[in-house]
């Protein structure tokens, strides 16, 4: 299935700057995925149209999205390891701090901006 149809045809999100996971599910659930093959990861929404796979077929769906646990819960790793199991992929979020604009390469740890030569 193609990340790129998701960040440049979903209206809900804000492509390649942002958005909340949940409405790629919603988008999927009342419409439709294509192919990677037909959609090729760009690396960039930039100059990007959905107008562009207007000829890719659909090939899945989403039955339901909904939040693990409820809205604002924070699941434990078992929550999600079982959630995967069960009912297959998940979309996830990461709350990125600041210096994930200073990160180039390497481990980031928790109060150190990381090294890089």
């Amino acid at each position: 299935m193609s990340p790129q149809f998701l960040l440049t045809c979903n209206y809900m999100n804000e492509g390649c700057s942002g958005g909340f996971g949940i409405f790629h599910g919603y988008f999927a659930e009342n419409g439709h995925l294509v192919s990677e093959e037909c959609a090729p990861f760009k690396y960039t929404t930039f100059g990007d149209k959905c107008l562009n796979y207007e000829k890719c077929p659909p090939i899945a769906r989403v039955n339901s999205s909904y939040y693990l646990g409820g809205y604002n819960f924070n699941p434990s790793v078992e929550l999600m390891q079982k959630e995967l199991l069960m009912n297959g992929p998940l979309i996830t979020e990461i709350n990125a701090e600041e210096k994930f604009s200073r990160y180039h390469g390497g481990i980031l740890l928790q109060d150190q901006i990381p090294y890089t030569p």
